[in-house]
């Protein structure tokens, strides 16, 4: 009886200490993948490439921080799963937090989209270049860029308005020569 309290003991003990040894190891390397994915995006410069399209996240920070976070979620996984722990509650529980995350993405998206799609349309149909007069909704100028998120348009006291591409395929606009 005591041997075999003895061995299940040793046996807790054992399984313990690898599981803090995988979290321990899983911790570094999403502290170390985090860094290096950083530093790669920012080789690449991502930001600026995105920056040049509309979009003004810190997409490298963001990015690797993603990267990490799920190194950190396979460590505690693999943890429980060390411990004997994991059942279907903690995959439940794991879908969930990773259906928030994709629903977080996709709400994110939810203005690019549709300015990208009239992005299409606008360069498809050729009404809208740089230096036409338009008229949409109150707001009437000298168009300046066509970007992919957003059209400048110079008004006549001189000021830049960034409207959205969306507007001109909701609403009526006008072309002037």
């Amino acid at each position: 009886m005591a041997v075999e309290l003895l061995q299940t003991a040793e046996s807790y003990v054992y399984n313990l200490t690898i599981g803090f040894i995988i979290l321990l190891v899983g911790l570094g390397l999403g502290i170390l993948l985090k860094k290096v994915v950083f530093k790669i995006l920012q080789e690449i410069e991502l930001n600026k490439v995105f920056g040049k399209v509309g979009l003004t996240y810190d997409l490298e920070r963001w990015i690797s921080s993603i990267v990490s976070f799920v190194i950190y979620l396979i460590t505690l996984l693999v943890f429980l799963n060390q411990l004997g722990i994991t059942s279907i509650v903690l995959y439940l529980i794991v879908g969930a937090i990773l259906m928030l995350i994709v629903l977080t993405f996709i709400v994110g998206l939810k203005d690019v989209i549709p300015n990208l799609v009239a992005w299409f349309v606008i360069q498809r149909r050729g009404h809208i270049k740089e230096g036409s007069r338009v008229e949409v909704k109150e707001i009437s100028g000298i168009v300046e860029k066509v970007g992919m998120m957003e059209t400048e348009i110079r008004t006549e006291s001189g000021d830049i308005l960034y409207v959205p591409n969306s507007l001109f395929v909701k609403t009526k606009f006008w072309v002037r020569s």
